[in-house]
């Protein structure tokens, strides 16, 4: 028999989910089975929390003051706005006053009021009021998480989370969220309104969603060589009616020459245009309109190509593919600068139903191409041009620095790829990546003069809204998440497959006909996350490099339906997605989904320590784990493959308490100064077989995300298994 001399041995967590390797060559620091953990430089941390979005305070930076007053002769209520009369300070009660002494009738009550969304500073000596009637009288200041109990503490901050979530509204509207888009640090929001008539525009303020005007377009054609600009107020010489225009959007001509054509754009107007001439001031005869302005509309998908369920397509060997979501309604954007100046970047976006447009924040452009069904569903800006990919495979782009003409003077041309085009992305390299659902197309070169347009692959197709671009181009096509990267060698590129490790979840996915929905990457965690239409999804973390991807799963109680990665004014990475409740959600945001409980598991492979023939007495396992506050976690385990013979080990439960700092080498308020610098959950396996596999699940609203870094294992050898 071997000895009973017990050993110890430590894996690193890290290699992220493997589900096709055998057990017995499974890395020990990859993981055979988890949720809602994602892989993470230093091991596997549980998954970041979701809340909803419109601008005002958002629920995990909420916090609580407590105020302590004397002289109180009326109670303050919760839900009650209090003011300072001499600050302006204004904060709402999150519960009734408390008295700690003295009485109301007596006008000597002294105790605290606690607040929620407190603006400015209270002072001392004060009245406080509520509605312009004095209640009682500051005394002291207000301290933030002043709380005398760690209950008090708990409960006091959810019950302020909870209530900057109450005061988040849904985009008004009906219907699902189209598009989602941060656009100079604002977040800007695309729903259909009420009757499902059109799609509105809102953006995020700190009073809610605000509805913004689209304004109004009056085409026209050149009457003169004088040019019209913006600013210019434009008066109809027959009908009297003017208005000041805020864009002159020229689609094809030039006033040099007498034939410019486009449209003028502005916020209203006074009177009706008809039939007539447009003169400026004393200038006459300078443009020639046909009839009058028309609202600028965004159309809602009953004029789409097809249904928003997307379609089904089967492949030549019978297989069927994953379901496509289509363009119908959703919009497709890109930020971009046409202009040399800081001020002219603008939005473009996209929706399959609508003409193309450009906003930058006031004006909105509707972008006139030409074409008869002038729908564009995707667009990209390459090379100074803005293409727009339109049903039926056909690519066009606008003159060089032009994103409002169209036509061949001007240097715009159109090409096809011979079928519909899922994706268009811009790559670093200089070159146009075109997804088709069962092609790849690179367009080469500069402009008109030199493009040239390459089927690179028929063998891999793009899943619509799954392309996006961390470093290299990924998509998922029928086999998995694919990235598309340039060799060394000019125009060269390669084909590498991401998700090989967990090919099993896509041929499930597919089996169950459940479409992917949506792609988000997230640089500050150097990930790619892919959604699907049954509220689960992917990450795949490349912060070990781009030749070691980590794949992880994640569950949601909603489904995800588009996505937004921007930055906010201070140049911070902001991630939203909209969903098919009609909330904006902002990611990696709180510790829980939407107040919602965030429950997750992870298990490590059948460890056999180096010696997969041997029995071992099993004595213990110690996960190594980081938390910002504290984490509830369960450790469970199971022996040799879970082998009925040898029964689970009963679940422990620990709390691992938040994670230490050295003085002067961490920010004080971001350290636990009487705690070690990492928390240890150690629990008693008492088992016995060839192998074990470590199991630890976590269920909590307000937990902040933890992390695992690795595996201790307590064993002793036994003798060679029979």
């Amino acid at each position: 028999m071997i000895g009973m001399a017990q050993e110890t041995k430590f894996f690193a967590a890290g290699g992220g989910l493997d589900l096709i390797t055998p057990a017995i060559e499974i890395p020990n620091g990859a993981v055979i089975a988890a949720n809602n953990y994602e892989a993470h430089l230093r091991g596997y941390q549980r998954v970041d929390g979701y809340e909803r979005f419109d601008g005002q305070q958002k629920p995990s930076t909420a916090s609580y003051w407590v105020l302590n007053f004397d002289a109180g002769s009326a109670a303050v209520n919760e839900g009650d706005t209090v003011t300072g009369e001499t600050s302006g300070a204004t904060g709402s009660a999150l519960i009734d006053a408390v008295v700690e002494s003295g009485s109301y009738g007596g006008s000597d009550a002294d105790g605290y009021i606690v607040l929620t969304n407190v603006t400015r500073t209270f002072a001392d000596d004060e009245n406080l009021q509520v509605a312009s009637v004095t209640k009682s009288v500051m005394d002291g200041t207000a301290v933030k998480r002043g709380a005398a109990t760690d209950a008090n503490d708990d409960t006091w901050l959810q019950d302020a989370m909870e209530t900057a979530r109450s005061a988040i509204g849904a985009v008004p509207g009906s219907g699902n969220i189209r598009g989602i888009k941060a656009y100079k640090g604002d977040t800007y929001v695309f729903r259909d309104n009420a009757a499902a008539t059109f799609v509105d525009m809102y953006k995020s303020t700190t009073s809610g969603w605000t509805l913004q005007t689209l304004g109004r377009r009056l085409e026209f054609t050149s009457g003169g060589t004088t040019e019209i600009s913006e600013g210019d107020v434009i008066t109809g010489a027959t009908s009297g009616a003017t208005a000041t225009t805020t864009r002159v959007a020229l689609h094809s001509g030039s006033w040099a020459a007498g034939d410019a054509a486009g449209y003028f754009i502005f916020d209203s107007q006074s009177g009706t245009f008809e039939a007539e001439d447009i003169d400026v001031g004393a200038s006459g005869n300078l443009a020639t309109i046909a009839a009058d302005s028309v609202a600028n509309t965004l159309a809602t998908r009953a004029n789409s190509r097809t249904t928003e369920a997307g379609d089904t397509r089967i492949t030549e060997d019978g297989d069927t593919r994953i379901t496509e979501q289509t363009a119908s309604g959703r919009l497709d954007f890109e930020n971009h600068n046409f202009g040399g100046h800081a001020e002219t970047e603008r939005m473009y976006g996209c929706d399959g139903v609508s003409m193309a447009f450009e906003w930058d924040g006031n004006v909105f452009v509707p972008i006139k191409t030409g074409m008869t069904s002038d729908t564009p569903i995707h667009l990209a800006v390459h090379k100074q041009h803005l293409f727009l990919a339109f049903t039926g495979g056909s690519l066009q782009h606008s003159g060089l620095g032009l994103p409002y003409q169209f036509t061949l003077v001007t240097g715009a041309s159109e090409m096809g790829i011979g079928e519909e085009i899922t994706g268009l992305h811009s790559d670093v390299e200089g070159f146009l990546v075109i997804g088709g659902r069962n092609k790849i197309s690179i367009l080469y070169g500069q402009d008109t003069d030199n493009w040239e347009l390459v089927d690179w692959s028929d063998e891999s197709g793009v899943v619509e809204w799954s392309m996006d671009k961390l470093g290299s181009i990924m998509f998922l096509d029928d086999i998995g998440v694919r990235r598309l990267s340039t060799a060394r060698d000019y125009g060269n590129f390669k084909l590498a497959t991401l998700s090989q490790k967990i090919e099993p979840i896509f041929r499930r996915k597919r089996n169950d006909s459940v479409a992917a929905i949506a792609s988000l990457r997230t640089r500050s965690k150097d990930m790619y996350r892919l959604f699907f239409d049954d509220g689960t999804g992917i990450s795949i973390h490349f912060g070990r490099g781009p030749k070691k991807p980590e794949c992880m799963t994640f569950t949601l109680p909603l489904v995800v339906h588009c996505t937004c990665s921007g930055e906010d004014r201070q140049g911070d990475e902001i991630l939203f997605f909209g969903s098919t409740d009609g909330y904006v959600y902002e990611i990696d945001a709180g510790p829980n989904h939407d107040g919602a409980e965030i429950t997750a598991y992870i298990r490590f492979p059948f460890n056999h320590v180096g010696s997969p023939t041997r029995n071992k007495q099993w004595f213990k396992a110690v996960l190594e784990v980081d938390a910002d506050d504290s984490a509830a976690l369960d450790i469970t385990a199971e022996f040799d493959y879970g082998h009925t013979d040898q029964p689970a080990m009963e679940t422990e439960s620990f709390t691992v308490e938040s994670s230490g700092g050295f003085w002067e080498e961490n920010e004080w308020a971001d350290f636990a100064f009487t705690k070690p610098v990492e928390g240890l959950a150690e629990a008693p396996i008492d088992g016995y077989g060839k192998n074990v596999s470590v199991k630890g699940l976590s269920a909590g609203t307000y937990d902040n995300a933890h992390k695992i870094h690795g595996l201790h294992l307590y064993y002793s050898m036994r003798r060679l298994a029979a």
